[in-house]
């Protein structure tokens, strides 16, 4: 039997929560229980951290001294790492996108109207809070492999929040694992289509092949804190969208992407149906649309004996009749 005082907490037996945060009447932290969003991970570096202040005057000596100092402002910040698919998205996009839609469909907005939510985090032998927490940006990718978890797709939640909550106790009946198949999106379910000849519609020929994606949603929000020693607002300084795309550098890669830079439509699809390699699948789709993705253009390098890759750096724009980007996600 090992000795309680030399082993330490291990990640295994964490646990995460998610609640919209109480926006009314007194801001009370939301109520888990068994109804609660509960998530795998694969893992996090939330904190709710100070910086010292003082002490920093001259004393007559080379070693300053603790007299003076003081706890500064205490922010939440941090990120999430977990594997997604369908069933994920429905419940994040409208925390990424600050715009509150109803399913399937999920879009930005001119206006971004921030969702808040709670986190509640049991790190095996301790429970933490933390207090309207928003989705600073997210980050989803994976990678062509033939063994390795890197095909399968990730999304990164970088967070802010406003503090930490420390008189909670973790519900008595807490949220139930998957009883059923909640599958996550691999690169093999994946499907790139570009406007190429701009006619603003997806034709066959318009598909392009692709080793890995990266899809970034930056909401660049800048936490106030007024005269108060904690966050009291989140504020937006303006949303950028890009999409990185590594391609086979092809005949027809360079000449319809590089040098016409590209600029229009695209679609990057996840269809459950097109490996067919289970039946639950094929009631899944996310469907993710730019009206206009306009390319920033980089020479392709030999990093060696290997295949050429061409790297495609998008950025999603608006248009006078369409957000930046769409998202029809369905689970059903």
């Amino acid at each position: 039997m090992a000795d309680p005082q030399t082993c330490g907490s291990v990640g295994s037996y964490a646990k995460l929560l998610v609640e919209d945060s109480d926006i009314v009447g007194d801001y009370d932290p939301a109520t888990f229980d068994s109804n609660s969003e509960r998530y795998e991970f694969l893992r996090e570096t939330i904190t709710y951290s100070d910086v010292l202040l003082g002490g920093n005057g001259i004393t007559g000596g080379i070693d300053p001294i603790a007299a003076h100092l003081r706890s500064g402002t205490r922010i939440v910040h941090g990120q999430i790492f977990m594997e997604v698919g369908p069933v994920e998205l429905s419940a994040w996009l409208p925390r990424i996108f600050g715009n509150t839609d109803t399913p399937p469909t999920f879009t930005t907005a001119e206006t971004f109207d921030l969702t808040p939510f709670d986190l509640f985090i049991r790190r095996d032998q301790g429970d933490s809070l933390y207090r309207h927490c928003a989705v600073n940006s997210a980050a989803f990718r994976c990678r062509a492999s033939i063994e390795g978890e890197e095909q399968v797709m990730q999304m990164m939640l970088d967070i802010i929040g406003y503090q930490e909550h420390g008189a909670e106790t973790w519900p008595v009946t807490e949220p139930a694992l998957p009883s059923s198949n909640e599958l996550y999106w691999l690169l093999g379910d994946g499907k790139l289509s570009l406007d190429v000849d701009g006619d603003a519609t997806l034709q066959a020929d318009e598909e392009y092949y692709f080793d890995a994606f990266n899809l970034l949603i930056d909401n660049n929000l800048v936490p106030q804190t007024r005269n108060f020693l904690r966050v009291t607002c989140l504020q937006s300084r303006g949303r950028k969208i890009r999409l990185q795309v590594s391609t086979p550098y092809t005949s027809s890669t360079h000449t319809d992407l590089y040098i016409s830079r590209f600029d229009g439509k695209g679609q990057l699809n996840f269809l459950g149906t097109k490996n067919l390699s289970g039946t639950s699948e094929s009631t899944y789709t996310t469907t993710i649309d730019f009206p206009r993705l306009v390319q920033t253009r980089r020479t392709p390098n030999v990093s060696g004996p290997g295949e050429i890759p061409l790297s495609l750096d998008l950025e999603a724009f608006r248009t006078s009749s369409a957000e930046p980007i769409t998202v029809t996600n369905s689970t059903s």
